[in-house]
């Protein structure tokens, strides 16, 4: 069954990728997409890491992006990739009604597993006018929509338990509880593992809510350290602390985050 709607001509070659960690839905898929020809599926990722691999490689124009996948889902696959980096993004998931909600809130497109090959046809006809008026225009306001959506799941999700780095032309999985500590760098954000710093594009105070409360404290604008990892604090001038880590490192605390830090070390977890 083709699902291409007769009022809307094709924009041209529309790369298409396909990302669910579920072959049969990913199989589903591809045979209703099977008749529509301005479609190319350019690739097919079966986990969130691929994803943001096969995005940055494949350059596809429109993504069907499955939400619950494990290891990384597909809300913080859009925030490896960066929203104003994605193509376009129709997603794909099991009934959740926060989630939905917040799609509708930024009219943003979803499709509802098990999909209906009218809701494709549907979605696929409002990417389309949006791919037209992105290479008419040359821009569009769907980053920034992109951009609200991850924040405003953001504000809802449980800490942070993982992060996906590069290193040496590969990407690694470091667990949350394994960063001793994390400084800012410029525009980059630098986490510290075992004498190992790894870099992310990140602002401090974004990644500081991500961070779970009882285990990581920020201590300094430009610092934020895992409690566990506190070896001794010794009392330096104007109410500012040096903070010595059990792996040698030595941070300040400085007099403006004292109170909170202070109290946050010496609660149970």
């Amino acid at each position: 069954m083709t699902t291409k709607s007769r009022k809307n001509k094709p924009v041209g070659s529309i790369r298409v990728l396909i990302v669910d960690d579920e072959p049969l839905a990913r199989e589903g898929l591809r045979e209703l997409l099977r008749g529509e020809e301005d479609i190319s599926i350019v690739g097919e990722a079966e986990d969130g890491i691929r994803a943001i691999e096969e995005i940055r490689k494949k350059k596809a124009d429109l993504i069907f992006l499955d939400i619950q996948m494990p290891e990384f889902d597909g809300f913080e696959v859009l925030k490896a990739v960066g929203p104003a980096s994605s193509p376009v993004v129709i997603f794909v998931t099991a009934f959740d009604e926060y989630a939905v909600r917040a799609f509708e809130v930024r009219a943003l497109d979803y499709l509802l597993k098990p999909v209906n090959p009218v809701r494709l046809g549907e979605a696929l006809d409002r990417a389309r006018r949006l791919l037209h008026d992105r290479r008419g225009k040359g821009s569009d306001d769907f980053p920034e929509r992109l951009a609200g959506l991850v924040a405003d799941i953001s504000k809802d999700r449980k800490p942070v338990e993982r992060f996906l780095v590069k290193s040496s032309g590969r990407l690694l999985i470091l667990k949350a509880d394994e960063i001793d500590w994390i400084g800012a760098e410029g525009d980059y954000i630098g986490l510290h593992v075992q004498g190992k710093k790894h870099l992310i594009k990140d602002r401090m105070n974004s990644l500081e809510e991500q961070l779970h409360p009882g285990r990581f404290v920020r201590i300094h604008r430009s610092y934020i350290v895992n409690i566990d990892r506190i070896r001794e604090m010794q009392p330096l001038f104007h109410g500012e602390y040096a903070l010595l880590l059990r792996d040698g490192q030595k941070l300040t605390l400085s007099r403006s985050y004292r109170d909170q830090a202070l109290g946050r070390i010496k609660q149970p977890f």
